[in-house]
This record gives structure tokens, sequence and C-alpha cells, in this order.
């Protein structure tokens, strides 16, 4: 396979077939998640480069996007499978829905400090707090700036006007019992854009957006227009 394209699969959940119920897919067990989706694959020397993934339990019918490099097994209980072999192919000036579920982070270093991740929208809520500005307006600009910003290097020019987001969670995710805990957020963005860089919206598409891929997060989702 080239490095052009990739194995673009949706798993539904059927709930007539025998087996694993849903609770490996928890929307608030990140690391469940991963896990589950990793046994999706038959072969032994997959690393976390080789995919990226989404669960959607608020769909009508739970489903779980999977974009790799690899195939996945042959079969998957109480799962109904659907792969395409996808390629990279779009009008340059064309448009584009696009979903994304995103961990949007931002690094600051204060004066004589050392660099310090946050969440954007709750650095954000706090600048204006701080500020005594308006909190809503401050965390919408904030949110809609770093997915423009991202957008942008990734090849995309959104319409601005057409962003939403939605679906805010903070969560904690556990790997092992003693260990310390993996803090992050996640936010659902929805919207149109132009294709501006096919050659990079080709990257990011097999690339993500963002951090906490291993947890569900930066597989763009797009629709030609």
């Amino acid at each position: 396979m080239s490095d052009n394209t990739w194995y673009e699969s949706r798993l539904y959940f059927d709930p007539e077939q025998e087996g694993e119920d849903l609770g490996f897919l928890h929307p608030d067990d990140l690391y469940k998640q991963h896990q589950w989706v990793w046994r999706c694959f038959a072969e032994s020397d997959l690393t976390q480069a080789d995919f990226m993934f989404r669960v959607d339990m608020a769909l009508p019918v739970p489903t779980v996007f999977i974009r790799s490099k690899r195939q996945l097994k042959e079969a998957i209980q109480s799962w109904k499978v659907t792969t395409q072999i996808k390629e990279n192919q779009f009008e340059t000036q064309g448009l584009v829905q696009f979903s994304l579920r995103a961990n949007p982070t931002v690094d600051i270093t204060p004066k004589g400090e050392k660099t310090r991740r946050h969440d954007v929208l709750m650095h954000a809520k706090k600048q204006a707090q701080y500020a005594n500005s308006n909190v809503n307006e401050a965390v919408d600009v904030a949110a809609k700036a770093w997915l423009d910003k991202k957008l942008k290097k990734g090849g995309l020019e959104p319409l601005m006007q057409c962003i939403e987001f939605s679906n805010y969670k903070q969560h904690k995710v556990e790997k092992k019992e003693g260990v310390r805990l993996i803090q992050l957020s996640t936010l659902d963005y929805f919207g149109v854009a132009k294709v501006a860089d096919e050659e990079k919206l080709k990257q990011v598409l097999q690339t993500g957006i963002g951090r906490s891929k291993a947890f569900g997060c930066g597989l763009l989702l797009i629709k030609p227009l």
C-alpha cells in the first residue's frame, strides 16, 4: 500500500450478534476504548502510529471510526464492519464537511518558569475571569482559534461562520493501578472548510490533529460537499 492510501473502517454495533457488550466503549473510560480498538487488529507488531480512532456512542447505532495503515480482523464479534481502501484525492478548491474530536491544548511559558501544557478552554476561562471579561465569549474565541490554526496547518480554510463545537469533557485516564492519572479534555468540532492545500490535507488525514490520539482524539473525518 502506498503512503497516500489507508483503510477507512466503520464498525456498527449489532445487538443481535452474541458476544461483547458495550462496556469496553464507555465514553468516560478512554483507556478501555484504546485497548478494545487495539484488539480489532490481528498484527502483533502493531504500533499506535498505525491507526487513529473515534468512538461515538451518541449516534442511533454505536459506531467506531478507525483509520489505519493495516487491515482489521476479518470478523469482530458483535459488530458489523465496513472497510474501504481510501486515497487522498480532492479538488484543490473544493468544500468539505468535517468532524473532529480533539484534545485542544496550548503550551504556556510564564517568565522564569518551565513550559506548562494547558487545556485551551480552561485557560481561556481563567484568563477571562482574571480580566473580569465575558467567559463564554472568551471560551468560544479560544476554541475556534485553536481549530482555525490546526486546520490551516492541515491545508484547510475553515468557514468560521459554520464552525460549531460541543460535548466538552474532562477525563482522568488510569492505565494501571498506582500509576499517575493522565488528565485530558475532549471537544467535538463540526463545520465546513475549503481545501486550500491538497498535499497538507493528505498528510493531516494520516497523522491527525492535536494530542491524545491513543485516546480517541485527532481523527479528522471529512466528506466532500
